[in-house]
């Protein structure tokens, strides 16, 4: 391997993980994350003018964003013509069990998880893809790179997101939402 390989291989096991986080959480079925993912890598690596040690992590990021938006798209048509499926994923079910020996600990973390679950599937697309990727620690720069919008407009889809969940869930946890 040479030195650009290792680069490269070094690049893709440092944001694959992230990447696929990112992408269960934009998805209403979370199974589909790894395959879109693999998909965006094939399509950077096959335009050999990217610098993907450089710059990958923002076209990376834009890609699995758009690669998820028309896979949410293609599903919500598909759910149309099948009217009797549900939508099948909240965000809870792509979680862990909280692993909480007190019952009643357990059901109000799977509630609260469901909850929020639900209130981000409710969301416009950009709106919860801005509020994922702060969560997930980006920066707002990072944030527009990845949508393809203004700095000023990533930082009020994250604001508006975060104003709707402390809306919608901040009477549901203790002490409310700040």
């Amino acid at each position: 391997m040479t030195e650009w390989d290792d680069r490269i291989e070094s690049w893709v096991r440092r944001v694959a993980p992230r990447a696929i986080g990112y992408a269960k959480s934009l998805l209403s079925r979370p199974d589909r994350a790894e395959d879109i993912v693999q998909d965006v890598f094939l399509r950077l690596f096959e335009h050999s003018e990217y610098d993907l040690v450089k710059d990958g992590d923002k076209l990376l990021f834009r890609s699995v964003t758009n690669a998820c938006l028309s896979a949410r798209l293609r599903a919500r048509e598909l759910r149309s013509l099948d009217a009797g499926r549900g939508d099948g994923g909240t965000l809870a079910e792509g979680l862990s069990n909280p692993g909480a020996d007190d019952p009643l600990r357990v059901a109000v973390t799977r509630e609260t998880l469901e909850a929020v679950g639900e209130e981000l599937s409710a969301m416009p697309p950009m709106q919860r893809a801005a509020v994922e990727l702060k969560a997930m620690g980006s920066s707002l720069r990072d944030i527009a790179d990845a949508l393809d919008t203004s700095e000023a407009n990533a930082g009020v889809l994250v604001h508006r997101g975060r104003k709707r969940l402390k809306q919608k869930l901040g009477a549901m946890l203790p002490g409310g939402l700040q």
